[in-house]
């Protein structure tokens, strides 16, 4: 039932192996023979819903309500995927302001992460991680190589003075912002001033996810429905290595929303696949980064780590990444 429930059945002839689970390794156990994923787009009933036994997991509460579910002893409130979702603004490169590489690089000095972070998930460190670069922060290839583009002082003025360098005219940027996911929305209200306080003209469009996804697969100029920024989240193991890093990709066309160009992220991502050893990955890794920086396909917004909320009566809860359900129990 699209936009309010989509259910999944046990498939009863899957042969698990005979070993504990090990997050994406090992036996895959299940012990429900269905699983319902109920669509509720206003945080307080679902956290009504939670509070009333109605609901037995919530995978990303509001952090304002947090407090309310964690003075209920049935509920437990922890951070289950431990690698985080790296927070970006992904510009789109087919149309003007953004398809000016110099614009783009322009926002750069007036990127507060720690702005961006609090606004999603609140003043409590132990939720996001910042700096965060490129690749998933506390991984193997995370690095600094040339951070200092977000860790130095910030400046609106700096970040105007670049602007007007590259040449920017007054076009209006359409920034989407999804109404329905509120760590989204956070982000995009941040993004929206702070291209508003570099001088910008920015429309911000609010809708729900489902429009706002098919809103951003439009190649169209935005004055005729399309679209120049947006706010998003990419799974920290995604985003952990070249390969499966969707934003660092410049294939253009073919890649991912955005479709972004750039022969040297494409020729780096292409070495880090033939690295003979970690110091090699490593120092590829870099590389891609420092290019990054250069060609602003994306800004990095920092890590979230947001906590999730389930009764307690659920056991065996895989942790290390997004929700998985084998291995969990009732008790």
């Amino acid at each position: 039932m699209p936009g309010s429930l989509a259910a999944y059945e046990r498939f009863a002839d899957y042969v698990p192996r005979d070993e504990p689970a090990d997050f994406l390794a090992g036996g895959k156990q299940v012990h429900f023979d269905r699983v319902e994923w109920r669509v509720m787009p206003d945080p307080a009933t679902a956290a009504a819903a939670m509070q009333a036994n109605e609901a037995d997991w919530w995978e990303q509460p509001l952090a304002d309500l947090l407090p309310v579910l964690r003075r209920n002893r049935d509920i437990a409130i922890e951070v289950v995927n431990t690698a985080g979702a790296l927070g970006m603004l992904r510009f789109n490169h087919l149309h003007p302001p953004f398809d000016n590489p110099g614009v783009r690089r322009a926002v750069f000095p007036a990127v507060d992460q720690r702005a961006f972070m609090q606004a999603a998930l609140g003043e409590d460190p132990a939720l996001w991680s910042v700096p965060a670069g490129v690749f998933t922060p506390g991984t193997p290839l995370a690095n600094d190589a040339g951070l200092e583009i977000l860790t130095g002082p910030r400046s609106a003025d700096a970040a105007k003075r670049a602007l007007a360098a590259a040449g920017y005219r007054g076009e209006p940027v359409v920034l989407l912002s999804p109404s329905d996911l509120p760590t989204q929305s956070a982000l995009s209200e941040v993004a929206a001033d702070m291209l508003r306080r570099i001088g910008m003209r920015v429309d911000l469009q609010v809708m729900d996810w489902g429009t706002l996804v098919q809103r951003r697969a439009k190649r169209e100029p935005p004055a005729q429905g399309g679209w120049n920024a947006f706010c998003t989240t990419w799974e920290g193991l995604d985003v952990s290595v070249p390969g499966s890093h969707q934003p660092i990709r410049g294939n253009g066309l073919e890649g991912w929303i955005g479709w972004a160009t750039s022969e040297r992220r494409e020729a780096l991502r292409d070495a880090s696949f033939d690295a003979a050893d970690p110091e090699t990955a490593r120092r590829i890794a870099e590389d891609i980064q420092r290019v990054v920086w250069d060609e602003a396909p994306f800004v990095p917004l920092g890590l979230l780590r947001p906590p999730q909320a389930f009764r307690r009566n659920l056991t065996g809860i895989v942790k290390g990444g997004p929700p998985l359900f084998w291995n969990v129990r009732r008790t």
